[in-house]
């Protein structure tokens, strides 16, 4: 069975960094689902980025050391990156120097691999200085992490790994930077790649043999998933692990995937990759994704494999579940053959499954993980109510029709377009986004229709 050499997480994500109480606990599970690497890079941690001259406080490296030792205890490696691609003069042998002295520093606590990180920072050299000295952007960053890597090993005593990653990170050819890059850096540096895009729906055999032939070494993935930062923060990515080639694990030195600013649902695609990362070639993309949902959520995992659905929509699938997607498909084709029972049938089917589901997991799940998903919690519980009053919307639609028809019926289903309307409009003012997307409009037609009738009946 071959496995991936590197198998790992890197808290690269944009947004509030984790607690040191959250990375230890990462620790503890990466080192139970047998990850071997963690890498600090959190990007707005301002001494990791814009203030990278700055040193760590004493209370830092404090915390810094028990998480190192943390990590040992569970056979997980602590990386530390900086990322000074944002001021760093490349020429400049101050920077260098105040580099070095920043990492010598961190490794007191005992820290034995490092990474720079070149990444989302211009694509060309900005200092007339650097200009005059070196002839591209990627011949500067090679000299500077060269520089860095060859200092640092003759200071740091059993220096372990190094890494790079680059400022292109992504794409789906080999460019003159990344095989400059390749040329000029020491080999025994590593060089991270995210696949032929930022966040990669497919990482297959062919991208990781064109990073490999322009790097000159195998990459080191840097998979973005299941982070949601960025124009992705309404989204919570809890889908299963997929799309990856197992044959990547012959032309690539691992993967080490990013999450999210939720660290304990991150947990489930986590948990899922860790079953491919270990035996990519035998990974049962459902079995895994199904099993990391049940040590998620004990107790209730199949009701959170309900809502796991619901949040199906990230990078790596770019369509909502299929069973969802048919639903809807399903439900406006019997509109428009005007089936309205079966119409109702379905949404009361539907909508009971959600509100039971919903109602189970903020009396079951853990207090953490319930804060962590609790806004997408609160969007699917009321999709569930949205769509149990169409259903009912639908079934009054018989009474507005009847020969008997009262006064108190049309208040009545008055009354329940105020309900709807109320509903909507929350759903509107949600800062999340799931697959309940799908029946917005269907709900809002059926209102609306609903509403003229009782328009020609009040007069």
């Amino acid at each position: 069975m071959s496995k991936f050499e590197i198998r790992g997480v890197v808290e690269g994500f944009y947004g509030v960094p984790w607690s040191m109480k959250a990375r230890k606990a990462m620790l503890r599970f990466l080192g139970e689902h047998r990850y071997n690497l963690y890498i600090y890079a959190p990007k707005d941690d301002e001494l990791h980025r814009r203030r990278w001259r700055e040193q760590y406080s004493e209370e830092f490296k404090k915390d810094f050391a028990e998480l190192v030792a943390e990590g040992l205890s569970c056979g997980v490696s602590v990386v530390f990156a900086i990322s000074p691609g944002l001021g760093v003069r490349y020429s400049s042998d101050s920077d260098i120097e105040t580099l070095v002295a920043k990492l010598e520093d961190i490794a007191g606590t005992g820290v034995r691999s490092f990474a720079i990180f070149y990444d989302d920072i211009p694509e060309t050299l900005v200092h007339e200085e650097d200009e005059e000295a070196f002839g591209s952007l990627a011949e500067a960053q090679a000299h500077f992490a060269n520089t860095v890597y060859s200092i640092l090993k003759a200071k740091v005593e059993g220096l372990s790994r190094f890494i790079v990653c680059p400022t292109q990170y992504q794409g789906r050819k080999a460019t003159d930077y990344m095989k400059t890059l390749g040329e000029a850096l020491d080999g025994d540096i590593s060089i991270m790649w995210t696949g032929p895009e930022v966040c990669s729906e497919r990482l297959s055999l062919e991208d990781s043999m064109l990073a490999e032939e322009a790097f000159q070494r195998k990459p080191l993935y840097w998979d973005n998933y299941p982070v949601n930062d960025a124009s992705m923060v309404p989204e919570l990515h809890v889908g299963p692990y997929e799309g990856r080639d197992s044959g990547i694990v012959e032309h690539s030195e691992g993967i080490v995937l990013n999450p999210m600013n939720q660290p304990i649902a991150s947990k489930i695609a986590l948990a899922s990759a860790a079953e491919f990362l270990n035996n990519p070639t035998e990974y049962d993309v459902e079995r895994s994704w199904v099993s990391a949902i049940s040590e998620v959520a004990p107790g209730c995992s199949k009701e959170m494999e309900l809502f796991c659905e619901y949040n199906l929509l990230s990078p790596i699938h770019r369509d909502h579940s299929r069973r969802i997607v048919e639903l809807h498909h399903k439900l406006n084709r019997l509109v428009g053959e005007k089936r309205w029972a079966e119409v109702q049938e379905l949404l009361s089917d539907e909508a009971e499954m959600i509100i039971q589901s919903a109602e189970t997991l903020k009396e079951k799940l853990s207090e953490e993980l319930s804060r962590e998903v609790g806004p997408w919690l609160k969007e699917f519980s009321l999709w569930g109510r949205l769509m149990g009053k169409i259903a009912e919307l639908i079934s009054s639609r018989r009474l507005i029709f009847s020969a008997d028809i009262t006064f108190e019926t049309i208040e009545e289903v008055r009354d329940l377009c105020g309900e709807v309307e109320s509903i909507l409009v929350e759903l509107v003012r949600a800062e999340t986004i799931t697959a309940g997307v799908l029946f917005r409009d269907l709900s809002q037609e059926i209102l609306i229709r609903t509403k003229g009738y009782l328009t020609l009946l009040i007069g």
